[in-house]
């Protein structure tokens, strides 16, 4: 399967966004009960399953993203002007 670079484009912009997302999440949980906000980012394991969620939300976005823009263009391919 040929990958499509407009599918590279949003998965990698999607990680981008989606990961500083993540972190903002993620320090919103961990200073809930703190008086002063520290700003962090998660290490090992955690930030490991974090980058997976991200991931792969970031591709199905894509993918998804993709397949709706071919659909929209093989309708529109599809109406013969008068």
């Amino acid at each position: 399967m040929k990958v499509d670079k407009t599918v590279v484009i949003i998965t990698g912009v999607g990680l981008a966004i989606g990961f500083a997302e993540a972190l903002v999440y993620y320090n919103l949980g961990t200073n809930a009960n703190s008086k002063k906000f520290k700003f962090g980012v998660p290490k090992g394991k955690e930030l490991a399953k974090n980058m997976a969620v991200v991931l792969a939300t970031s591709a199905l976005t894509a993918l998804i993203s993709y397949q709706i823009e071919k659909s929209l263009e093989a309708k529109s391919a599809a109406v013969v002007p008068a």
